[in-house]
């Protein structure tokens, strides 16, 4: 008797341990669907933010009568870069650079690698079409992967940018802008900035966290 009992209560546990794993398993796959589905979403407002580019031109934004001029000076590779262009730069494009107050130009600084050099000929080849601001999200995100700056994944991000990407491969196979980082590179030099990111503003150099006062102080000499 004792022994039948022994053998129903390890099939029981057994049983129970088989629903244990099931539901652990079951757990598991929401778990990664509902992940899948959040990364889905985020993905899209990644690269598809809200900013409005009211007044583009190549790599400028906003109007030349503005009172205040900005000049950012940057790198794809530069991680304080990176956590401006996705963590400040969309609020000071709205609140100043829209609304009249700011002029502002972006300044790639591409020297260094053969694959910073193809990211600035391609930032060149976005801004002929205006559509740099749009581009260079890919840029910074991709940065450190391996190979992220060759000529198929450069168009990629063109096509996923949605610029004209026959215009795109075709100045990129040119090579109209090849040398052009070295422009950027020596106006750097000329007015003494010292890293990235470095910013300009009515040729005063300040830091990131230095800017929005910078601005607002010229902007309160103006009124």
């Amino acid at each position: 008797m004792s022994s039948q009992t022994s053998k129903r209560e390890q099939l029981r546990r057994k049983r129970q341990e088989e629903k244990r794993k099931k539901l652990i398993t079951f757990s598991i796959i929401v778990v990664a669907v509902i992940a899948l589905i959040g990364l889905a979403a985020f993905l899209p407002r990644l690269f598809n933010r809200n900013t409005s580019y009211d007044a583009v031109e190549g790599f400028y934004l906003g109007g030349p009568d503005a009172p205040v001029t900005v000049v950012e000076f940057s790198r794809y590779t530069c991680s304080h870069c990176k956590t401006f262009a996705e963590t400040m730069e969309e609020d000071f494009i709205a609140d100043y650079v829209n609304t009249g107050k700011v002029y502002f130009r972006y300044v790639n600084l591409a020297s260094g690698t053969e694959g910073l050099q193809n990211a600035g000929e391609a930032s060149y080849c976005a801004a002929e079409q205006n559509k740099f601001f749009e581009y260079k999200p890919y840029l910074f995100t991709y940065a450190y992967e391996e190979g992220s700056f060759t000529t198929e994944k450069l168009i990629n991000y063109a096509k996923s940018a949605n610029l004209d990407v026959d215009a795109f491969s075709a100045c990129l196979e040119a090579d109209t802008f090849k040398d052009a980082y070295l422009g950027d590179q020596n106006y750097a030099q000329s007015v003494g900035i010292p890293g990235t990111p470095s910013f300009l503003v009515n040729d005063e150099i300040v830091f990131a966290s230095e800017l929005i006062q910078k601005v607002e102080e010229y902007l309160q000499q103006d009124s």
